[in-house]
């Protein structure tokens, strides 16, 4: 029970209340709380463009999805190393928490209809989360690989 709660509170978090993520049309498919593995997805619209004549994504969409999913497996990764906390505890170190650093690695042209973002924690700490993300295309083609590296809220 308390597992969906934290995922739900996530889910509210970067769906409802940050309005960036709205702009990119984001949805979060897979939450795994033991894993901390995070899937989002976005489709490909014109106002994402970055290229018109050749009609590809956005260096800067891209760096912002990978660093929104890495953000997304680090928050599952705080609430695992935080279990007997509160909720409303929980919920404070979570909003609390900030992207320290982030490398993004573009592979290909952002060509596609659809994106898929799968990120996986590299190494938690108590306060230090490590994520390793990967961008799809609809055709399973990377388009960029990055690391995120997250500061969790005390």
């Amino acid at each position: 029970m308390m597992k969906q709660k934290i995922i739900d509170m996530i889910r509210e978090y970067y769906i409802d209340l940050i309005p960036f993520n709205k702009v990119l049309g984001i949805s979060i498919d897979l939450l795994d709380y033991d894993t901390g593995e995070a899937v989002t997805s976005f489709d490909m619209r014109k106002d994402l463009v970055g290229n018109y004549a050749m009609g590809i994504l956005h260096g800067g969409v891209t760096s912002s999805v990978i660093d929104l999913t890495g953000g997304l497996s680090a928050l599952l990764s705080c609430a695992r190393q935080n279990v007997g906390q509160s909720i409303q505890e929980i919920g404070e170190r979570l909003t609390g928490s900030a992207t320290i650093d982030l490398r993004v690695d573009y592979l290909r042209p952002g060509k596609g209809k659809a994106f898929r973002c799968q990120s996986t924690v590299i190494r938690a700490g108590n306060r230090i989360v490590v994520s390793n993300i990967d961008l799809f295309n609809e055709k399973n083609i990377r388009i960029a690989t990055g690391t995120g590296t997250y500061l969790i809220s005390r």
